[in-house]
């Protein structure tokens, strides 16, 4: 539900960054990052409805209902169950995520600000400047359809409710692809997949129990008065990724603090650090655990030297090319 959570896909306490292998946060990014999303207008479902009418009426879903549930997310074989919560009021929206397994962690999303809080205790707050936090689903149907192929899939049944199955391909071999399935009453994201390049599934969150109900309240209006984003140039992003948020001087552990840089194509979304270059920075090498990778490239220069991650739900080799243009 990555936006499909929002979203956040992606706001890990980037104090994480200093044990990137640990990844406690990636759901809490991606979950937020899923159901946050879509920013399309409603139109009317009628039955044998097209993909692009279901994801309509799933962007607007998104904004319209109050829902609770918990639901179980799985990664090479490790399952976690995590609480979430949604709340629509005059006011605007409001999400929380509650892991109820492990060590207790907890994030908050409301407006632009996320909070993260670990045994009760907030860690981090974190504001990002630029349009769209969350990223998910969030470029509208036409930028969608440019890097990706939407196809209904069947129905089927999740958490005793009727479902449409909703196919999102990747058009290339440079972002993922996801699997959704609504819920043919509300709209509303039941289940997502995750799949790589080659259709393989990497995660799975699913609803176990869900509550929702519909509130008549006007969809607040969004803030266009966003800081501007700094004029940025990468040296290499796949096709249709832009910035989308970016924050300076990062607090990244105790000592470190970096740059941060958020891309998204509109579905997809990844992130880069940048940072000086330390005794105690990250070893270079890669990872990867469920649809989450992470990159670290190391650059050595005569008294700049520097340290590039790319964190993630891209696949592997397309982190590893956008720290290897630096």
């Amino acid at each position: 539900m990555r936006n499909i959570f929002t979203a956040v896909h992606t706001l890990n306490d980037k104090r994480e960054l200093a044990q990137v292998k640990r990844h406690h946060g990636s759901l809490g990014r991606c979950f937020l990052s899923i159901c946050a999303g879509f920013t399309l207008l409603i139109s009317p479902l009628s039955y044998g409805a097209t993909a692009d009418q279901w994801l309509e009426r799933f962007s607007d879903a998104m904004h319209r209902y109050d829902y609770h549930g918990v639901l179980v997310y799985s990664r090479e074989g490790q399952l976690n169950t995590v609480e979430l919560s949604h709340d629509v009021s005059e006011k605007g929206e409001k999400s929380r995520l509650s892991y109820l397994d492990g060590l207790p962690r907890e994030f908050l999303h409301q407006d632009d600000q996320i909070t993260r809080k670990i045994s009760g205790q907030e860690v981090a707050s974190d504001q990002i400047h630029g349009g769209n936090l969350l990223g998910r689903f969030s470029g509208g149907l036409p930028k969608i359809k440019q890097y990706y192929q939407l196809q209904v899939k069947g129905t089927g049944r999740i958490v005793g409710r009727q479902v449409q199955i909703i196919e999102v391909t990747p058009r290339d071999n440079q972002r993922l692809g996801y699997r959704l399935w609504l819920d043919e009453e509300s709209a509303l994201l039941l289940k997502s997949v995750t799949l790589d390049p080659l259709a393989r599934e990497l995660e799975t969150f699913q609803f176990a129990s869900f509550k929702f109900s519909k509130r008549d309240v006007p969809l607040a209006q969004p803030d266009t008065q966003h800081e501007a984003l700094p004029d940025v140039k990468l040296p290499w992003l796949p096709d249709g990724f832009k910035l989308s948020a970016v924050k300076t001087a990062l607090p990244v552990s105790e000592t470190h603090r970096a740059d941060m840089y958020n891309l998204s194509d509109g579905v997809s979304t990844f992130s880069i650090f940048v940072e000086p270059l330390r005794e105690d920075s990250l070893k270079e090498g890669t990872h990867q655990h469920g649809a989450t990778v992470v990159v670290v490239r190391v650059i050595n220069a005569d008294n700049a030297g520097r340290v590039v991650t790319v964190v993630g739900e891209i696949p592997l080799h397309t982190a590893q090319k956008v720290a290897a243009a630096f």
